[in-house]
């Protein structure tokens, strides 16, 4: 069973996005920005591909 006190004390919360911001080295960011773009490129193919498929 789970025992709720004892997970909110775990409980951390996040940083917002400035914080994260002014933690990350600026090649951290462009780093994690390219690994964005990816992700995002490869759902667009997806999607297309779907919609192509779809149409056959």
């Amino acid at each position: 069973m789970i025992n709720f006190k004892e997970e909110l004390a775990k409980y951390r919360p996040i940083m917002e996005l400035d914080q994260i911001e002014s933690s990350l080295h600026p090649s951290q960011m462009q780093d994690l920005l390219d690994i964005l773009q990816h992700i995002a490129n490869e759902k667009q193919k997806e999607s297309a591909k779907d919609a192509v498929e779809e149409t056959e």
